[in-house]
């Protein structure tokens, strides 16, 4: 008993006391641990225990055994708190990289993402996988026990099940060749490999669920990882990244310069010999061979269907255009990035900003010679006619008008595209005058901030509205009294009721009572 003392007491005390997981000959040998002895000094013992917490004894030793540091509450074992853990880890990434809400789901099924918004989101088949096992670095010196970690790499001992479908051959690959996944991985399907880990895919995204994965800074689609080499095979991932990394890319936002029009004036314009064309109610867009572009420069993300026939060397200039009278709708399809509903609307081309040297006739003619040769099915090419006097103009203003049209537009015949407001395109439009009763004032803003900003109107028909436009320094100063009756001017009613850009003219005062405009009937085309 002495001796056995004796030899603990020559020792060195092991740092990591009764939280040491260590169990090789050589370690025992050379440190003490509790309870080798248990009769000798325990005085060191209780000193370390009363100097340091067993939670920072568990820190310490996690940084230092990164192979074996695992700490282990009272009541629970570590392994069952790390399998917990590791668990709720991958959930959250899962759930995170799918933009997904936590939901249940049975056995069999995950949530996917919904391909159409407000519809429940599709249920995806589960594919069972049994992942290749990676050599432990730590081999023979590695003591982690849980069943994750034994899954994923290899150790002494371990036995080596061969898979035909994984371990193919060199003449199965050159058969399925480079451009072919070793696995096909569907969008409606989730792969599921035995050590917990997940992939799924969303169109050209391949997302798994690692942390190796979400920790690139990269875009998702040019992401990969281990799991996705391995089941996709590695031919095909570096060649599906390389592809990716080929695709333009889309700016955002842009500097957009595009020829503006002025007002048409009958008094001073002779439109003899100009241009006529319709003045299309859509949303202007610029086209530079690559995306659609607003006046502001802002990109609108039309489907690769939508634009596979438009020019690539040529720019464009014209309306998304969704028919009469559709203007609101035109705009919640355009703003909507790749939307299906772009089917309804169509890209109608008056111009090519890229010829601006060149006459407008010859700038017509190119543009219409490239819609002969490709007829593109989501463009339309406008038509225009010259003008040869003053009653065919007028004549298809009306017809225009009548139609449900916004107006007609003119151009002056052999201008250059310039990309400012220029007096070589006019704009002709009629608006409809009204009058409504003033029910309140609006407080304005910036350059206004201390006078009325708008006049919140009431039509005769009970729609209310605000008008802020023809108002002068000196009507905002003094606007006209709540009760008073105003003479305005808009466009059109949209499909609320509300007047579309209205225009303050003037205060009536020689009438009592508003009075609504009496509005064009709109005619078929035919």
């Amino acid at each position: 008993m002495a001796s056995a003392a004796a030899t603990a007491n020559s020792k060195g005390k092991c740092k990591y006391g009764n939280k040491c997981y260590r169990k090789n000959k050589d370690h025992l040998d050379q440190y003490s641990h509790p309870g080798d002895d248990e009769t000798g000094d325990t005085k060191d013992i209780k000193e370390e225990k009363n100097a340091k917490t067993g939670k920072e004894v568990a820190q310490k030793a996690r940084l230092t055994h990164e192979i074996s540091a695992a700490d282990e509450p009272e009541g629970e074992p570590w392994k069952t708190r790390l399998q917990k853990r590791k668990s709720e880890e991958e959930s959250a990434a899962l759930a995170e990289v799918l933009c997904l809400k936590k939901q249940k789901t049975e056995d069999g099924a995950v949530p996917g993402p919904s391909k159409t918004s407000g519809s429940k989101q599709a249920r995806k088949t589960v594919k069972h996988y049994k992942a290749r096992k990676e050599k432990c670095k730590y081999w023979s010196k590695c003591y982690r026990k849980e069943k994750v970690h034994r899954l994923e790499f290899l150790h002494p001992g371990d036995s080596e099940e061969e898979d035909s479908e994984k371990d193919l051959n060199e003449e199965t690959k050159a058969k399925r060749g480079d451009n072919k996944p070793l696995h096909e991985l569907n969008e409606d399907e989730c792969v599921k490999f035995n050590t917990g880990y997940k992939l799924e895919r969303s169109g050209d995204v391949y997302l798994c669920s690692c942390a190796g994965w979400k920790a690139q800074s990269v875009r998702e689609e040019e992401r990969s990882c281990k799991h996705l080499k391995e089941y996709l095979g590695d031919d095909f991932e570096k060649g599906r990244l390389q592809n990716i990394k080929k695709k333009t890319y889309i700016a955002p936002h842009i500097s957009v310069s595009v020829l503006l029009a002025h007002k048409y004036d009958e008094n001073v314009h002779d439109p003899v010999g100009w241009w006529i064309s319709e003045k299309l109610d859509g949303v202007r867009a610029f086209w530079n061979g690559r995306c659609f572009y607003s006046r502001l420069g802002n990109a609108f993300y039309a489907p690769s269907w939508f634009t596979a026939d438009l020019p690539k060397e040529m720019h464009l200039d014209g309306e998304l255009f969704g028919g009469r009278g559709q203007f609101q709708s035109t705009v919640s399809i355009v703003k909507n990035a790749e939307c299906d509903d772009y089917k309804k609307i169509k890209y109608h081309v008056f111009d090519s900003p890229s010829l601006e040297k060149k006459p407008f006739e010859e700038r017509i003619t190119a543009i219409k010679d490239y819609f002969e040769e490709k007829k593109p099915k989501f463009a339309v090419f406008v038509e225009h006619t010259k003008c040869t006097n003053k009653k065919q103009l007028d004549d298809m203003l009306k017809k225009v008008l009548d139609r449900g049209g916004e107006g007609l537009m003119i151009r002056k015949p052999k201008s250059q595209y310039e990309r400012n407001r220029s007096t070589t395109l006019l704009k002709i439009k009629k608006f409809y005058d009204a009058e409504a009763i003033v029910i309140g004032h609006e407080k304005g803003k910036g350059r206004n901030l201390f006078v009325c900003g708008a006049l919140r109107c009431r039509m005769a028909c009970g729609t209310e509205f605000s008008v802020g436009s023809g108002l002068s320094d000196k009507d905002r100063k003094h606007p006209p009294k709540i009760g008073s009756i105003i003479t305005y001017k808009f466009q059109e009613l949209t499909k609320g009721g509300h007047p579309r850009f209205p225009t303050f003219l003037g205060i009536r005062i020689d009438m009592t009572e508003p009075k609504d405009a009496d509005i064009r009937p709109v005619t078929s085309d035919d």
